[in-house]
């Protein structure tokens, strides 16, 4: 299985919870990288199953996500 998807995504939660580690704004980006494409759909149903109400997928090229990668 080849693991080169490269993800930006969009959690939207229209009522956000004051202290919640997932849902303290309204908005908020994650960035997934070196999953299968099934990898992404399942990090996608988590997002859901912890209760946002949106999730917006955006694809990024590798060399995008690396430039996110804190450096040594």
């Amino acid at each position: 299985m080849k693991r080169d998807c490269f993800y930006k995504l969009t959690i939207t939660k229209l009522k956000p919870v004051k202290g919640s580690y997932y849902f303290e704004k309204k908005e908020d980006v994650w960035h997934v990288g070196y999953f299968s494409y099934p990898e992404v759909l399942a990090t996608v149903e988590e997002w859901y199953e912890r209760g946002a109400d949106a999730v917006e997928m955006e694809m990024i090229t590798q060399e995008e996500f690396d430039n996110l990668l804190p450096r040594q």
